[in-house]
């Protein structure tokens, strides 16, 4: 599901999420929000999932991606635990909805080039897409090849017997 609706104001909404389905992968959709001011993003945000979970009362973020957040908002009436993280899943938000109902979302950066957006949340909202968050939103070709090349050197080096003893 693709949502463009935009609320009075507020730029278009960039969120797309899997089909209604048995749950594949470690994601349930992709957002590519305008900005890091995550209070200003989860209005539109939580009314447009709130369709698939009812309305959402937990949102959990990475705490290093955001900037600071009251720990509670109140959106459309009602009111929303907002809580960072310093560990877990990042470039991830979870929301929690009507008897835990959760969805996970991919969090495309607000800076990406739009056709990588579109292409990640593409690949993240497939019905069958069961990539990892790294993956999805792909390393570059350089840093792909430098951790190739690192992993073959510890392979030639495991297969060549690793560390000598120490001759003492």
């Amino acid at each position: 599901m693709t949502r463009s609706t935009t609320r009075a104001g507020q730029p278009t909404l960039r969120l797309q999420l899997k089909p209604k389905a048995p749950k594949t992968g470690y994601v349930d959709g992709a957002w590519w929000p305008h900005s890091e001011d995550l209070a200003a993003e989860l209005p539109a945000l939580l009314v447009a999932v709130a369709d698939r979970i009812g309305p959402i009362h937990h949102v959990a973020y990475p705490l290093d991606e955001w900037a600071r957040t009251s720990g509670e908002l109140v959106i459309d009436g009602r009111t929303v635990q907002v809580e960072g993280f310093r560990q877990g899943t990042l470039h991830t938000v979870e929301l929690l909805g009507v008897k835990n109902r959760r969805v996970v979302l991919l969090v495309v950066p607000p800076a990406a080039a739009a056709l990588d957006a579109s292409a990640t949340m593409d690949s993240a909202s497939a019905a069958d897409n069961e990539s990892a968050v790294d993956e999805l939103l792909t390393i570059g070709t350089r840093e792909r090849g430098d951790r190739a090349e690192g992993v073959a050197a510890v392979q030639r080096w495991d297969s060549e017997g690793g560390a000598e003893p120490d001759a003492r």
